[in-house]
């Protein structure tokens, strides 16, 4: 009996020391759960502050944007002393809905469609002007050479832009002579290229690398774009009105200027895998 009472007693001492443990173990964990999300808010917080006073600059994975990412990889922002934060955004439709919701100061689109964004006023202005131009490729399985051959086909551009009056320049050619060609909207290029080898559309206007990697699959090169509106980084007249800003839109011009010269003496194709993302 006494040895009974004596685990009995060994027991409730073993208990009490569980009860006490899991207690400190549960007060511990809330105190760090509520210290992880004062950490995390004030992380938040910091990075938000370095955002709003960097300059925000969208850019598509297309050539035209090719020197401000390699400026990036090159720390030139950083050497001329701007803090200078790029949004890698999918298409030209992407980089138009962050200049419109004013999550950018700058972003790359085409003077066609800054200017139709500016309408009757003049919220964009023309900041630096890019190499972006469009090529006419058609499915390998279209078996189509040249752009007569698409009545009734299906061509793969932007929703608004350079891209699409190109587009539709091709229809209105057709029209005269009572043919008819249908725009598909594809805003992202990889998309567009991706439908166009393997035969969803029938043809679609590429920028660069997009193009290359259409001769690569077998698309048919049937014309190129020499006198369309020019690519462009569109800057919002409003973010750029303090000398921080301009101080930061001076050097970053600088440094796209350093990296087109990196770019000439080294070649587009040592540089091409930054527009990977």
């Amino acid at each position: 009996m006494y040895f009974c009472g004596l685990i009995s007693e060994f027991m409730k001492k073993f208990l009490y020391i569980i009860l006490v443990f899991t207690f400190l173990g549960v007060a511990f964990s809330c105190v760090t759960e509520e210290e992880r999300r004062r950490i995390t808010q004030a992380e938040k917080e910091r990075l938000r502050k370095e955002d709003s006073a960097s300059l925000k600059i969208g850019v598509c994975p297309t050539e035209d944007c090719l020197p401000i990412v390699v400026a990036k990889h090159l720390r030139l922002y950083d050497t001329l002393g701007i803090d200078v934060h790029l949004k890698y955004l999918g298409a030209i439709s992407e980089c138009r809905h962050a200049l419109t919701n004013k999550k950018v100061e700058g972003a790359a689109i085409d003077t066609l469609l800054m200017k139709q964004l500016n309408g009757d006023s003049t919220w964009l202005y023309d900041g630096l002007r890019t190499e972006l131009s469009w090529q006419f490729f058609t499915a390998k399985k279209a078996r189509i050479s040249r752009t007569a051959q698409l009545a009734d086909k299906t061509i793969g551009a932007d929703s608004h832009g350079a891209s699409h009056l190109l587009a539709e320049q091709t229809i209105d050619s057709l029209l005269r002579k009572n043919l008819h060609t249908f725009i598909v909207q594809i805003e992202d290029p990889r998309i567009r290229l991706d439908m166009l080898a393997s035969g969803n559309i029938d043809a679609a206007l590429l920028p660069e690398p997009f193009a290359t990697k259409a001769r690569k699959v077998g698309a048919k090169h049937i014309a190129s774009v020499k006198s369309s509106p020019a690519g462009v980084i569109a800057f919002r007249k409003e973010a750029m009105n303090d000398s921080t800003r301009q101080h930061q839109y001076k050097m970053f011009i600088k440094a796209v200027g350093i990296a087109n010269d990196s770019i000439k003496k080294y070649g587009k194709d040592h540089y091409i895998k930054f527009l990977e993302w």
